[in-house]
């Protein structure tokens, strides 16, 4: 998930670059924001973007100098569409030809070691697949002795922890590193490096973005709830028609991925997908702790919870729009607009607590957009005060929706507090010249 306060340097206009660089040569960032007619909050927001995108394409190039083996005819890695001769060839070898040999043994040696870690993750990552999940933390938490702060292996613990139930270890290791994600990011906005770079041997660390492991904190916190959901004793039959469910894992019986894996899945699960239905809403907390799964099964979870639209069905797509899913919580956004205005008064409780993770509640926002009724539309402009800059971008650009004229001045006002921001921009331009044609 982008965070539209930094956007990736690929969005950024040629036009929007210049002011940015005019700022990194020591310009007065007063008068540059003025010349651009931006605000001087966005400008150094976009300067922020510029540095971390710039960070991550100078160590995806270093490793193509010195590791990969790129042929003079093959395509470009920098993904220009021309061959790697008519491209950064030239440009890569004068990189090259200005190292001294201690330095490229230096930097060979380095990006090795990052290669051999890439290994040793992924292998870890299969270990947690494969439901090892102690080996899995004894196998991470070895490899941080050597790498402390590589967010990767912390996922893994996080993770292995919260499959097994113990949800408390989870959140605290989740917790942790989105604090300390903050941190790095604002370390790096101000020194254009991370900590671990002023080290005599720096580390290969790959840190996530505050937002990803906020997700991950909030999937931990559902976990724990979700348990203490699950009935006691057990209903028999609803437990084996979720393990059912459940051989959408199988990737032996399911081996294809994607779009046509999903389709095989929903296909052959078809039947005991439709009793889960049948069974009515007493099923729900059974099925809530694979929502928390990262997982084929976990997928058709927001399908049978739309079927019902109980308040801890809503509830619970509201929670699962929020992790981060790629499909999942999609899903469960699509089911949410689908139920329009019913859905309104969830949306507003949704706001008025866990306060904490409210910069991942943009999907319901975007809800609100979508439903386009007055009740949707005075949550929105009551959103315009909310405290976190993210969250009025969102409410102004889902405003923007509406076409009414009248939220115009709250917008405005909304986006001078907050400093410019795109989405909230982009419709107040949009809003602006539906008033000139009236």
């Amino acid at each position: 998930m982008n965070d539209p306060k930094n956007p990736p340097f690929s969005t950024i206009t040629e036009e929007e670059i210049q002011p940015v660089l005019e700022l990194l040569q020591g310009g007065d960032p007063d008068a540059i924001a003025r010349k651009a007619g931006i605000t001087k909050e966005r400008l150094f927001r976009m300067r922020d973007a510029f540095l971390i995108q710039a960070e991550r394409q100078r160590a995806d190039e270093e490793e193509v100098i010195l590791l990969r083996k790129v042929g003079r005819n093959e395509a470009c890695p920098c993904g220009s569409g021309k061959k790697y001769k008519h491209c950064c060839l030239e440009r890569h070898e004068m990189v090259k030809a200005k190292m001294d040999g201690e330095e490229i043994e230096r930097r060979i040696a380095k990006e090795r070691e990052q290669q051999k870690l890439i290994e040793l993750i992924n292998k870890t990552f299969d270990l947690l697949a494969s439901h090892q999940y102690g080996k899995a933390i004894r196998t991470a938490s070895r490899l941080l002795n050597r790498y402390p702060n590589e967010d990767r292996l912390h996922d893994i613990i996080a993770t292995s922890h919260l499959y097994a139930g113990r949800c408390d270890e989870a959140i605290k290791i989740c917790k942790w590193r989105w604090e300390v994600a903050k941190e790095e990011k604002d370390y790096f906005i101000k020194h254009g490096r991370y900590r671990d770079a002023e080290a005599e041997k720096p580390s290969l660390s790959y840190y996530y973005p505050p937002m990803t492991w906020l997700q991950k904190y909030w999937i931990a916190v559902k976990g724990k709830e979700y348990r203490s959901l699950y009935p006691e004793p057990q209903n028999i039959e609803i437990v084996k028609l979720v393990k059912d469910l459940q051989t959408a894992d199988d990737t032996q019986r399911f081996p294809e991925r994607q779009t046509k894996g999903y389709e095989l899945r929903r296909n052959a699960l078809h039947e005991t997908i439709e009793q889960l239905k049948s069974r009515g809403a007493d099923i729900i907390p059974y099925l809530l702790p694979l929502a928390c799964r990262y997982s084929w099964s976990g997928l058709f979870v927001p399908e049978i919870l739309s079927h019902f639209k109980t308040e801890l069905s809503v509830r619970s797509l509201i929670d699962i729009s929020m992790f981060g899913f790629s499909y999942a919580s999609g899903a469960s956004l699509h089911y949410l607009e689908e139920m329009g205005e019913d859905v309104i008064p969830f949306i507003k409780d949704a706001f008025s607590r866990d306060k904490t993770f409210d910069p991942i509640k943009t999907g319901i926002v975007s809800v609100l957009g979508n439903i386009r009724t007055h009740s949707s539309y005075e949550l929105l402009i009551s959103l315009l005060e909310h405290e976190s800059p993210h969250i009025v971008n969102w409410a102004g650009g889902a405003l923007g929706k509406f076409g009414n004229v009248e939220a115009l001045p709250y917008m405005i006002a909304a986006n001078e507090r907050i400093g410019g921001e795109h989405m909230i921009d982009e419709a107040i331009q949009k809003l602006k010249k539906v008033q000139d044609l009236d």
